[in-house]
């Protein structure tokens, strides 16, 4: 008889299982980890709410993709790892040979490999993604905090895109841990932030993560005069980040940026959503819209640094951690915007 192991099975919408499935093993090139940590995140509550993912998942399947974790085993070929080895690894690696590829645009390639499963004791991580984009752990990061490595990348990319200077003026359009990583990423870049939230309770971890001032209310529209009152000389802002992944703020952005500024569409829309545009202002006041998706080996690379040389540091986004049998009740209570932050998800168990 094979054996098994206990993962997170995604039967259909809201519905999340823990089942009882067969350990992988590792094929060329292939490694199997033994997951330490991986964390929920904002995606994976999508993937719930609509019990699929147009581009990765398609239920039955296991999902989860922010992990670190020990390496089990290897498959034949690979030299670059070895059992034991503490690894953290991006859920993507592209194929090195497209055209963007080549441009150095790895986030467009036209074949990336991803991986999900995290939610599991053990995780199979294709060839590729073992030969572009895993990395060893350094001892002294915790599991919980080297998780994170992945979102942070995605952020780098994004922080990258806009370019930010020292001295240059932020809003932040969303409160969820994203816009949380970008406040503290800012800060580490001399950036102090504005935040626009719909609720004040996020105003306490926000301030933690960098954030200068928190503006709460229902609408964009109705924080509009004092979240322009916060921007120097009441002029708007140099950059624009909005992460929140709604219409409503996308299209808000441009008129929150001052003359020369930069606005980024960081968070994902849906598919059908529209935004009106004021061309005049893009074109006399050179107010540039930019955007930015998903991330490259180089940032994951620079993530993983970032977080273990603690220049940049998530822990007040963590919530208290869940055993896999934790993990359909915190993404019911991600959907209702019970949880805020990221829950830790330990395959191992909780300890007190």
């Amino acid at each position: 008889m094979s054996a098994t192991m206990r993962a997170a099975m995604l039967r259909g919408r809201e519905d999340v299982a823990i089942v009882d499935v067969p350990v992988p093993a590792p094929g060329p090139g292939e490694v199997v980890l033994r997951v330490e940590a991986a964390l929920t995140c904002g995606t994976d509550a999508k993937v719930f709410r609509r019990g699929y993912h147009a581009r990765m998942l398609t239920p039955p399947c296991l999902f989860g993709h922010e992990y670190t974790g020990l390496v089990e085993a290897v498959g034949a070929g690979v030299t670059d790892f070895r059992e034991g080895d503490p690894v953290v690894g991006a859920n993507s690696a592209p194929c090195g040979a497209c055209e963007w590829c080549k441009r150095g645009r790895e986030s467009l390639c036209d074949d990336l490999t991803f991986v999900n499963g995290a939610f599991a004791e053990r995780l199979l991580l294709p060839e590729r993604i073992v030969r572009r984009n895993l990395y060893h752990r350094s001892p002294g990061l915790a599991p919980v905090v080297a998780a994170a490595t992945e979102p942070v990348a995605c952020v780098l990319k994004g922080i990258e895109t806009v370019a930010p200077e020292a001295g240059e003026s932020a809003l932040l359009l969303g409160s969820g841990p994203v816009a949380l990583v970008f406040a503290a990423a800012l800060r580490a870049r001399g950036i102090a932030s504005v935040l626009f939230a719909r609720n004040a309770d996020v105003a306490a971890v926000a301030a933690q993560m960098g954030v200068e001032k928190c503006v709460a209310a229902s609408s964009v529209a109705a924080a509009r005069p004092e979240l322009l009152a916060a921007s120097p000389g009441g002029r708007g802002f140099h950059l624009v980040v909005e992460a929140a992944g709604a219409a409503e703020t996308s299209e808000a952005a441009p008129a929150l940026c001052r003359k020369g500024g930069r606005v980024l569409l960081f968070g994902g829309c849906p598919g059908d959503a529209r935004i009106a545009v004021d061309p005049s202002r893009l074109h006399y006041d050179e107010v540039q819209i930019l955007s930015s998706f998903h991330h490259t080996p180089r940032h994951v690379e620079a993530a993983l640094d970032d977080l273990a040389t603690e220049r940049l540091r998530i822990e007040p986004l963590l919530e208290s951690p869940v055993g896999l049998d934790g993990v359909p009740d915190a993404l019911r209570r991600m959907c209702r915007r019970e949880l805020r932050g990221k829950v830790p998800v330990l395959p191992g168990g909780v300890t007190a």
